[in-house]
């Protein structure tokens, strides 16, 4: 278990562990459910800088060389990338001459849009072996690996600096993230813009999310978190917005220490709100178990009453913090019959930890659940839009955050 923040090294206090539960991020073919392997799982604060994160780290590649999230199945994600790229032009100048260096590059939907409107000049890093295919069929050009410090030499030798480096997702699913910032200052030019996306634990808190919470996700970053990797690797955020992303996220852009460009009072801002919130307390973060096992036992209990009115009742979204919400609830295939998602890589098989058979979404209307759970409930608007059928034949959606409630045409 680790005992050290992955921020500033100091000592960590257990806040919560959670039994042993399934890698979220691993959906399995029928033959593999008997040799499924679970992992402890616990949730710590650093005494210190008060940082969120969990204790237990597997191996990256464990993690990520396999990963079944494509950035482009969704349309809400595509409308984000659309307006942080438009704003990158409007604001910091992103032109026909721009180096544009993406971490985390996934299926290359992001630099796809930047080659096609912006400019040709684009790199991509991701070390999911299955996603280097859709990223290749979109001429996006793409190292297979993980990026730190180390490959960064390698990057600048062969490429040399980037105008623009944008993580999004991704600082949250690293164990070192001050490597990740080492190597993004060993790349990025004198007055490039490093542009960091990330869950926003001021939402995690105050809207109960700990589906947030599993192996792939190694930490829960408050601004002030992000400040704080910015002056131990000597740049600076000087501008943050929040965006509807993943229930409510950071968008921090970050420059060199010694770039011209200004901080905006917004930072301050959202700092005093977190202060407020009292994210950097120790009693906050118990309060939060006592928050989560409440939150647990009522969602049980409110689809055992669906149930017990001879009710269907299915989920929607094969997503990371689904999985871990069924199993920490211990909703399995009692409670739910199938699970529908769109990504082709999930389709036909089943969730981990609870074995839920996962469908392509077309089968709604043919199964006809009464009832849809959202595990991607950040996707509602978005699932609302796309599932009129359902939603007319008088089917309901059920949100889990912050309480359990019910959704009607």
């Amino acid at each position: 278990m680790k005992k050290n923040c992955r921020i500033c090294e100091k000592k960590i206090i257990n806040i919560i562990t959670f039994n042993k539960v399934a890698l979220s991020g691993l959906f399995l073919k029928k033959k593999q459910i008997r040799k499924e392997v679970k992992y402890p799982l616990s949730l710590g604060v650093c005494k210190k800088c008060k940082h969120i994160q969990i204790q237990n780290i597997l191996n990256p590649k464990k993690l990520f060389k396999n990963y079944d999230w494509e950035t482009g199945i969704s349309k809400s994600n595509i409308k984000l990338i659309g307006e942080l790229l438009v704003k990158l032009k409007n604001i910091f100048n992103l032109s026909h001459k721009s180096k544009v260096f993406e971490i985390a590059s996934n299926d290359g939907t992001l630099l796809e849009k930047v080659k096609d409107q912006y400019t040709k000049n684009v790199l991509g890093i991701d070390p999911a072996q299955n996603l280097k295919k859709i990223s290749k069929q979109k001429k996006v050009p793409t190292i297979v690996g993980f990026f730190s410090l180390l490959s960064s030499k390698k990057i600048l030798k062969k490429y040399g600096k980037f105008d623009f480096c944008i993580a999004r997702n991704v600082i949250a699913h690293t164990n070192n993230p001050n490597n990740i910032f080492k190597g993004v200052r060993n790349i990025l030019t004198n007055n490039g813009v490093f542009i960091v996306e990330v869950p926003h634990l001021y939402n995690i808190y105050k809207y109960n999310q700990y589906d947030n919470i599993f192996h792939e996700h190694h930490g829960f970053h408050s601004l002030k978190s992000i400040v704080t990797l910015c002056e131990r690797n000597n740049l600076k955020i000087i501008d943050v917005e929040i965006i509807p992303s993943q229930g409510g996220s950071l968008r921090c852009y970050i420059t060199q220490k010694e770039s011209c460009l200004k901080k905006n009072n917004k930072i301050k801002t959202i700092i005093n709100q977190e202060i407020k919130l009292g994210l950097y307390k120790i009693n906050t973060w118990k309060n939060f178990v006592k928050k989560i096992n409440k939150h647990r036992f009522n969602l049980n209990i409110f689809l055992k009453k669906i149930k017990n009115k001879k009710k269907n009742i299915s989920a929607y979204g094969a997503s990371g913090k689904g999985q871990a919400l069924l199993q920490f609830c211990k909703i399995n295939k009692n409670l739910i019959d199938f699970i529908f998602d769109k990504s082709k890589f999930k389709q036909n098989k089943y969730t981990p930890g609870t074995h839920i058979k996962i469908l392509d979404p077309k089968f709604i209307n043919i199964k006809k659940p009464d009832y849809l759970l959202l595990l991607s409930w950040n996707l509602l608007k978005e699932i609302i839009k796309q599932e009129k059928i359902f939603l007319k034949r008088n089917g309901k959606l059920i949100i889990p955050f912050p309480n359990p409630k019910i959704i009607v045409k």
